[in-house]
C-alpha cells in the first residue's frame, strides 16, 4: 500500500495560520478602521481554494499524489477547530461547529480541485502558460461555486 502524502494538509495549516494571524494583526493595529471578516463557510472557502491552488504550484508538474480522505478531512477539520480558537476569532463553543464545517467544505473543495487538477495536467491544457494560469482560474470559479452553495444554505 502507498503511503499517503499529507503536504496539502501542511499547507492548509500554514495557509490558516497566516490568516488568522492577518487578521489579529488587523484587529490589534487598527481596531476601529478595519473591517474583520466572520469565520463563515465563504472565508472558509477561500482559505481552502488558497491552499489547494499553492498546495498545486509546490507540486508543479508531478502526478497528484494519493490522498487518504478520511484523514485529510480529520486534519483539516482539527485545523479549522484550533487555528481561529487560538486566534480568538471564535469561542469554545463555536469552534467546534466551525472545525466541523471546515473539514467538510475542505474535503470537498479539496477533492474537487484534485480532479481538476488531474484533467489539467493529463489534457492539452497542461502545456504552455495556460497551464500555468489554469490552476489559479480553476480555484476562482471553486471559490464562486461555494459562494453560491453558501448562499444556497443561508
Amino acid at each position: 500500500m502507498k503511503a499517503g502524502n499529507f503536504k496539502l494538509n501542511t499547507v492548509l495549516a500554514a495557509v490558516t495560520g497566516i490568516s488568522c494571524l492577518a487578521i489579529v494583526l488587523a484587529r490589534t493595529f487598527a481596531p476601529y478602521m478595519v473591517t474583520i471578516p466572520l469565520v463563515s463557510i465563504p472565508n472558509i472557502a477561500a482559505v481552502s481554494v488558497a491552499a489547494a491552488v499553492a498546495d498545486c504550484y509546490l507540486d508543479w508538474k508531478k502526478p497528484v499524489p494519493a490522498r487518504c480522505w478520511v484523514l485529510t478531512a480529520l486534519l483539516a477539520a482539527l485545523t479549522f477547530w484550533l487555528m481561529p480558537w487560538a486566534a480568538g476569532l471564535v469561542d469554545a463553543g463555536e469552534a467546534l461547529r466551525v472545525g466541523v464545517i471546515g473539514g467538510l467544505v475542505f474535503t470537498a473543495v479539496a477533492f474537487m480541485f484534485t480532479g481538476i487538477r488531474q484533467k489539467i495536467f493529463s489534457g492539452p491544457a497542461g502545456k504552455g502558460w495556460l497551464a500555468f494560469v489554469s490552476p489559479i482560474a480553476s480555484g476562482f470559479v471553486l471559490f464562486m461555486a461555494f459562494q453560491a452553495f453558501a448562499a444556497v444554505l443561508l
